[in-house]
C-alpha cells in the first residue's frame, strides 16, 4: 500500500509543476518576468517553510558537510536548472527544447547507476526510454524543429541542473526530513537568484503596476510548485531512487497540455493522445518489477552503495 501511496505522490508532484506552467503564461502576461517570478516564488516558499522550521523541533538541524552539500542542491535546481531552461528556450523552438528537456529521466538514470550504485534494470530503463519517445511524439506538429548552439548549450546546463539535483539530494533524503531538505533549498535557491532579481529585474519590479491577478498566480506557484511538488518529489526520490523517480517527470508536459486546455482552451490533437499513453505506457513498465513482485518499494528505501556512501561523507 505504502508503494501505491508513494506513486501518488509522484504524480501529484508532476500535476503541481504541470500546473506551474500553465500559470507562467499569466503570469507573464500580467507583466512579471522570469527572474522576478521565480524569486518571488521562492522568497514566499523561504518564508513559509522557514516558519514551520521554527515550530518543528530539530528541523534546523543539519551537519556542516551536508549543508554544503544542500547549497549544491540549491545551486542545481533551482538555479542552474532555471538558468538554463529560460533562456535555452529562447534560442529553440519549444518542440525542440520539449524533447532535449524529456531526456532528463535517461540522463538522470545513468547518472544515479554511475555515482550512486543504483540499480538500473532492462526495465525500468526501457519504460524510461518509452515515456521519454511519449513526450517527443506529443511535441511533432506542434512547430518548427530550429535552434542554435548556444540554445542546446543552455539547455545542456539546464539537463546538468536536473541530474546534479537528483544525485546530490538522494543521500540527504536518507538523513533528513523533506520539509528541512526543500526549506533550505528555497532559502539557498533564493539566494542565489537574489543579485539576478535586483540587477537584472529589479528597477523594472518596483516601478511595474502590480495586478490582483499575477500575484496570486506567482502565490499558487510557491505554494504548488516551490513547495508542494519539491516536498512529495524529494518523499519519492528517497521512496524509489532517482532513476525510478525521474521517469514520473515526463508526467509534467502531459499535465500540462491537458490543463491548457482545460484553462486555456488549447486544443488536443491524436499525437497528443498517443503519446500520453507511450508516457504512461513506459510508466508503467519503469515499476513493474515491483508491482508484479510485491516488493514495497515504498516500505524501504533503495540503499546507497558503500562507495557512494564514503563519497557523500
Amino acid at each position: 500500500m505504502k508503494l501505491w501511496a508513494t506513486y501518488i505522490r509522484a504524480v501529484a508532484a508532476a500535476f503541481c509543476w504541470g500546473i506551474t506552467f500553465v500559470w507562467y503564461k499569466v503570469a507573464f502576461e500580467s507583466g512579471y518576468r522570469p527572474y522576478e517570478v521565480v524569486f518571488l516564488r521562492l522568497l514566499l516558499a523561504s518564508v513559509i517553510l522557514l516558519v514551520f522550521m521554527v515550530f518543528q523541533k530539530g528541523s534546523f538541524k543539519m551537519e556542516r558537510r551536508d549543508l554544503r552539500q544542500m547549497i549544491a542542491v540549491a545551486f542545481f535546481e533551482p538555479f542552474l536548472y532555471f538558468i538554463g531552461e529560460a533562456n535555452g528556450m529562447q534560442y529553440v523552438s519549444s518542440s525542440v527544447g520539449s524533447i532535449i528537456i524529456a531526456t532528463i529521466p535517461i540522463v538522470a538514470a545513468i547518472g544515479a547507476w554511475i555515482v550512486l550504485r543504483e540499480r538500473l534494470s532492462k526495465l525500468v530503463l526501457g519504460g524510461i526510454i518509452l515515456s521519454c519517445l511519449g513526450v517527443v511524439v506529443m511535441t511533432l506538429g506542434q512547430g518548427e524543429f530550429s535552434g542554435s548552439l548556444k540554445g542546446f548549450l543552455l539547455l545542456f546546463l539546464a539537463i546538468i541542473g536536473a541530474v546534479g539535483y537528483g544525485i546530490s539530494v538522494r543521500p540527504l533524503t536518507l538523513k533528513y526530513s523533506t520539509t528541512t531538505i526543500v526549506g533550505y533549498q528555497s532559502i539557498f535557491g533564493m539566494i542565489f537568484f537574489l543579485p539576478l532579481f535586483i540587477f537584472k529585474d529589479g528597477s523594472h519590479f518596483f516601478s511595474m503596476q502590480h495586478s490582483g491577478e499575477g500575484l496570486s498566480t506567482i502565490v499558487a506557484m510557491s505554494l504548488f510548485a516551490s513547495i508542494g511538488a519539491f516536498v512529495l518529489y524529494t518523499d519519492v526520490i528517497r521512496k524509489l531512487g532517482v532513476a525510478k523517480a525521474n521517469v514520473f517527470t515526463n508526467l509534467i508536459p502531459v499535465f500540462t497540455v491537458f490543463l491548457a486546455a482545460i484553462i486555456l482552451k488549447d486544443k488536443i490533437g491524436i499525437k497528443t493522445l498517443l503519446g500520453l499513453g507511450l508516457v504512461l505506457s513506459g510508466l508503467l513498465l519503469s515499476q513493474i518489477e515491483a508491482l508484479l513482485g510485491g516488493k514495497e518499494d515504498g516500505d524501504k528505501p533503495p540503499e546507497l552503495s558503500e562507495e557512494a556512501v564514503i563519497a557523500n561523507n
